[in-house]
């Protein structure tokens, strides 16, 4: 399990997806004569990276969703479930037969609400792959933790 701390007020971040590779997992100093975005008055953005013209648009997190940056940290912390857990019959198990449950902490550095997303000469579309899969992800992991309502939930 991980649980997300936040010991000071989290910066705000404007993560880029690149349609490329970069190997290369250290600090760089950012100056504009590797990276200056220019922005259009119709919303979309033009840099050049390496000699090659990249076109970007900014993609918006769904309402009520928020990216964050993530720190790992060394800090366990051992935490008991807080509500009572059920076997396959449906009975409340013994307390004393139930783990402790290990968690990690993870600290909470920046946030975001919104994507530049960069193509290759030309604007992503919503069928851009990153496009269509924020989307997708999004709905895919809303189906999987969503659950029906407690009282019309029939065990087969």
């Amino acid at each position: 399990m991980l649980a997300i701390s936040s010991t000071a007020a989290p910066k705000a971040l404007h993560p880029n997806v690149l349609p490329c590779s970069i190997r290369h997992s250290g600090p760089v100093g950012i100056t504009k004569q590797y990276w200056g975005p220019t922005s259009s008055s119709n919303g979309t953005s033009t840099a050049y990276f390496r000699g090659r013209k990249l076109r970007g648009k900014t993609v918006k997190l769904p309402a009520d969703y928020e990216g964050v940056l993530l720190e790992k940290t060394e800090k366990p912390i051992i935490a008991k479930p807080a509500a009572p857990t059920f076997d396959e019959n449906g009975e409340v198990e013994d307390a004393a037969v139930v783990q402790h449950v290990e968690t990690k902490v993870m600290d909470r550095k920046a946030a975001f609400e919104e994507v530049m997303v960069w193509g290759h000469d030309a604007l992503p579309e919503d069928g851009d792959e990153f496009v269509k899969g924020l989307g997708e992800w999004i709905g895919f992991a809303e189906a999987i933790h969503t659950y029906d309502d407690v009282e019309t939930y029939v065990p087969s």
